[in-house]
């Protein structure tokens, strides 16, 4: 989706969005999930969304109906990808990767994940989740130590998740339904964008160590 993409290309969060620009975060995700119809909001809601995004309203409008179409193949949008296996693994890459930054230092592991074989390890034996994971966190890295991100990867950074994820910490705290949701939608709308462009959908506080 063109919004998710111009999002994605500046690291802007949706709550990031919302707060440049002056429009509802549930507004936002509305119009992200295509349960709202963007030519159909207010005409600030539209304005307020192409400013901060640094377009303008006639280009959203006119990507939004080619979307809907089936024409708007020129931006870019991501191809979904299926991970079938336990998401057992998933979770014990986050976890193995939150004890190794108690230790190492964030530009170590950069290097690390930048020049080691392991996302492509991981994508070629369709462990799609662990491999996008740990990309959206080395790019993540790269742009808080002011790092270029490594080209190699661009033809990973084309697909995402065809399912969500979430932290464990999201799934685990809320036996009520409508508690779990909430958590979900914040999850979403706080998530790091370098993991929310693969459909992951955690904060800095999912993957930063303990005190």
């Amino acid at each position: 989706m063109y919004l998710m993409n111009l999002m994605s290309d500046k690291r802007m969060s949706r709550a990031d969005l919302s707060v440049m620009s002056g429009v509802p975060d549930s507004t936002l995700r509305d119009i992200l999930n295509g349960k709202a119809q963007i030519d159909h909001c207010e005409a600030a809601t539209i304005y307020g969304i192409a400013d901060a995004l640094g377009t303008t309203v006639e280009d959203v409008l006119n990507h939004y109906w080619d979307e809907c179409m089936g024409l708007d193949d020129e931006d870019g949008e991501r191809e979904a990808l299926h991970d079938g296996h336990t998401l057992l693994l998933f979770y014990s890459t986050v976890e193995t990767l939150i004890q190794a930054r108690k230790t190492e230092e964030d530009l170590l592991l950069a290097s690390c994940f930048n020049s080691e074989p392991f996302i492509d390890q991981f994508y070629a034996k369709g462990f799609y989740r662990e491999a996008l994971f740990l990309l959206g966190f080395t790019d993540y890295l790269n742009r808080r130590l002011g790092l270029k991100t490594d080209p190699r990867f661009d033809a990973y950074r084309g697909f995402c998740l065809d399912c969500p994820v979430y932290s464990l910490s999201t799934l685990e705290e809320y036996d009520d339904p409508e508690e779990l949701k909430n958590a979900k939608a914040y999850a979403e709308a706080y998530a790091i964008p370098e993991l929310a462009a693969f459909n992951i959908f955690m904060t800095e506080e999912d993957i930063s160590p303990d005190d």
